[in-house]
């Protein structure tokens, strides 16, 4: 193989890979239903991978294209640059950057359903999370979001799935304004999942 048909083969994965990202995204916010997210985030680094790969591939010469592969290599190094740094003004500006690229962290799962946080950005508002029902191995469809507007302590959370419902079991501080003193609740969030 050419080094030209290799870069061809890159260059038709990429696209290939973005397009299904894209696809993706379009379905889980319109139709609620998505990939699994773990293999959303791989295919997400494949692009950033071949989208580097390709910048510096398309550097000498230079040719348009690079304009664009630029981008996938400019956002890691605004990161690492903006972290470095600090300040809210790179903050913000890193939240930008990072939104189509952070991964959403899993705070309980059973068999059938996954908790994540959602990822809001450096103001962002506290504490929503996502709730979705695996399907089929892949796929994931969007059952619920939970904002309680307080940390939870998902160390102690549980989830029970029995004949098409799925309880969430969760302890959270709530500050009781009244009372001037933080409150330790117990809730259980039903899901149905039928």
């Amino acid at each position: 193989m050419t080094k030209t048909q290799i870069r061809d083969i890159i260059t038709k994965i990429h696209f290939y890979l973005l397009g299904f990202a894209l696809l993706n995204f379009t379905l889980k916010n319109t139709i609620e239903i998505s990939l699994n997210y773990r293999l959303t985030y791989f295919i997400t680094l494949l692009i950033y991978a071949s989208g580097i790969i390709l910048f510096f591939w398309n550097f000498k010469p230079f040719k348009k294209t690079v304009i664009y592969y630029s981008f996938y290599f400019i956002t890691p190094l605004l990161t690492l640059i903006f972290w470095l740094f600090g300040g809210i003004f790179f903050a913000l500006l890193t939240s930008t950057v990072l939104y189509p690229i952070y991964p959403n962290k899993i705070k309980a799962e059973n068999e059938k359903i996954v908790v994540y946080t959602k990822y809001q950005g450096f103001m962002g508002a506290c504490c929503p999370y996502e709730v979705t029902e695996k399907k089929y191995w892949l796929l994931e469809k969007k059952k619920t979001e939970i904002n309680l507007h307080e940390v939870i302590d998902y160390k102690n959370a549980s989830i029970k799935s029995t004949n098409g419902k799925s309880e969430l079991k969760i302890k959270y501080n709530k500050y009781d304004y009244g009372t001037e003193r933080n409150i330790e609740t117990d809730t259980i969030i039903e899901i149905n999942t039928e």
